[in-house]
């Protein structure tokens, strides 16, 4: 049997807190300046500065005992993780940023740490235990979060091989990302649906959506995120047998990939796998 990619596919999201600080507001300023120097790393492909940046935060979120940013932190640290296909140390960072915003009375991002900690376990090769998950957090994500629960929805009905209910749930996230007109988002979209399609051997339509996706993560600031279509256009070319196409979209890829990210050898794509990477959006 030919491998199948899992890496992750990301998923916008604005962390909201609730959680009261347990200390007057002025300590919680240099965790805070530290966590957005931290995004804009994040933000730019820097995932290793990131990591270091968040790291400092939480741990200055914990010198000041606020529970609330060291929910958001563990998230942050998690993201990074997730983003570059380590699902087993992003799991347990989504775990604890799960725990701690419950603490803290924060459903909704409690929720959504659950999302994503099923995402994680999707991606680890586990997916009907991230159905249960899923099934678990959806209901208290929120309508603002709806997004998230049908993207993350797609992705494990995907790896469960349920084709026709990844494709309703695609179009979900569809609907949901083109009416917030987000390029980020909507790059990501037509990513999972380029997934279904290469799963159901329509090579053709697989082409045109990782183009589309390629389009809009051009428009978007997250341009890092390309690496995973332009991976997956290589993909799509050495099962068609054009390797020169493909070899080029694969040198294409590892120079878009961030330096953390775990990035296939070229002898696994040549080799048609029976999957897309997973995106881990």
């Amino acid at each position: 049997m030919r491998p199948v990619f899992l890496m992750a596919i990301g998923i916008a999201y604005a962390l909201q807190f609730t959680c009261i600080a347990t200390k007057p507001s002025h300590p919680e300023s240099v965790a805070e300046m530290l966590g957005q120097d931290g995004a804009r790393q994040f933000n730019s492909g820097n995932f290793s500065d990131a990591l270091r940046l968040y790291r400092r935060a939480l741990a200055e979120a914990g010198r000041i005992d606020n529970p609330a940013l060291r929910a958001r932190y563990q998230f942050n640290i998690g993201r990074v993780f997730y983003e570059c296909s380590l699902p087993d140390s992003a799991r347990k960072r989504f775990r604890e940023s799960a725990l701690l915003f419950s603490q803290c009375g924060n459903r909704e991002d409690a929720a959504v740490a659950g999302v994503y900690t099923a995402l994680t376990f999707a991606y680890g090769g586990t997916p009907d235990t991230a159905a249960i998950l899923l099934e678990q957090y959806a209901p208290a994500a929120g309508e603002a979060n709806r997004g998230i629960v049908a993207t993350a929805g797609t992705i494990i009905r995907l790896l469960q091989g349920e084709l026709e209910q990844a494709q309703r749930e695609s179009e979900e996230a569809m609907e949901l990302a083109c009416g917030r007109k987000d390029p980020f988002l909507c790059g990501g979209v037509f990513y999972t649906q380029a997934m279904i399609a290469f799963a159901g051997k329509n090579i053709g339509q697989s082409r045109a959506l990782l183009d589309s996706s390629l389009q809009y993560y051009a428009q978007s600031p997250y341009r890092f995120r390309n690496w995973k279509s332009l991976l997956g256009r290589a993909i799509v070319e050495y099962c068609s047998g054009d390797s020169l196409t493909a070899t080029r979209f694969y040198r294409r890829s590892k120079m878009a990939a961030p330096a953390m990210v775990v990035f296939p050898a070229p002898e696994l794509v040549r080799n048609c796998p029976d999957g897309l990477p997973m995106q881990g959006h």
